[in-house]
């Protein structure tokens, strides 16, 4: 198989497009030609951090004069920024937010990957310094345009999500709430240095990233893993742990989500579950995908975009 067609079989699954191996191809197209779109306004904003020349997509529309909150928004491994911005810039325009997409490194434009140390790709294999990248990138956003440094926040998808789960880890000083979709942790992770307010979505059919741990289901996903994945439910008892989080969470089923939440935790910093059990490797709700991925064909039970923010509405540091 050539290598286009390898980068664009995992921009499929990594960037969430595709759950059908017989119609990868197809689907990829579908969705990079929505991506494309939505992007209207983003700005290409340029830094050199480690050495290397790094860029991030920029969309700014604050309301009023005053600082406005700061999404840092991590494409899957395999894709790019272009993958990520169609997902937030309505909601941006919405709520005046001023939202940050990064691209990550590869072997070519369309195959960017992050450092999450257990995957994936280009990043791992170089040990790239994304945690140092995201951090310049705050800076670089607030010498663009007024940013709330109590309002900043980080969601990933997929790969984005492993390295989300890292960057609160390092950066929960700067960090006020984090949103990970359909990505993983490891079990080598540092202990966080404050308490985070962490959102998980994950669903129990994803193929890529699977709910119970382990290497991947998809072949040349395992390729690009360093170690094996930890299970969703270690992900969400590291940061009840690191967060403080005492008692019993809250449990709430309605069709098609199992939602956990815990909110007895130190600063205020929730830690929210959304299980999914038909659920596949995708973005609820995200914009071309009218169908839930890896699962059975069912609209998804909720919109990723829209949950997300309003956790980090009410999460302020």
């Amino acid at each position: 198989m050539g290598i286009a067609i390898v980068g664009a079989v995992m921009g499929v699954l990594l960037a969430g497009a595709a759950e059908a191996q017989p119609r990868l191809l197809e689907r990829w197209r579908e969705a990079r030609g929505a991506h494309s779109q939505g992007t209207s306004g983003a700005v290409t904003q340029t830094l050199r951090v480690g050495g290397l020349e790094r860029s991030y997509l920029l969309l700014a529309t604050p309301r009023g004069n005053g600082p406005a909150p700061l999404v840092i928004v991590l494409h899957g491994g395999g894709g790019g920024p272009e993958t990520m911005m169609p997902r937030w810039a309505d909601k941006a325009r919405a709520a005046g937010l001023v939202i940050a997409a990064p691209k990550g490194i590869g072997r070519n434009d369309r195959m960017g990957t992050w450092n999450a140390a257990g995957c994936c790709g280009e990043a791992v294999s170089r040990g790239i310094d994304d945690i140092g990248f995201i951090n310049a990138l705050i800076d670089d956003v607030s010498k663009q345009t007024p940013i709330d440094p109590r309002r900043i926040y980080i969601t990933g998808f997929s790969n984005g999500g492993m390295l989300t789960h890292r960057v609160a880890i390092a950066l929960g000083s700067r960090i006020a709430a984090a949103a990970v979709v359909s990505g993983a942790l490891f079990g080598n992770e540092d202990a966080p240095r404050t308490p985070v307010p962490m959102l998980i979505i994950h669903g129990e059919q994803d193929p890529a990233v699977g709910f119970n741990g382990g290497m991947s289901r998809t072949g040349f996903v395992a390729k690009a893993q360093t170690m094996p994945y930890r299970p969703v439910r270690d992900a969400v008892d590291f940061w009840r742990k690191a967060n403080g989080c005492t008692g019993t969470p809250s449990v709430t089923t309605t069709p098609g989500i199992r939602q956990e939440i815990s909110n007895a935790c130190r600063g205020r910093a929730d830690v929210l579950f959304y299980d999914l059990p038909q659920g596949g490797h995708s973005w609820p709700g995200s914009p071309g995908r009218g169908r839930f991925a890896g699962g059975a064909e069912t609209a998804a039970p909720i919109d990723a975009t829209d949950t997300i923010w309003e956790f980090f509405r009410s999460h302020p540091r």
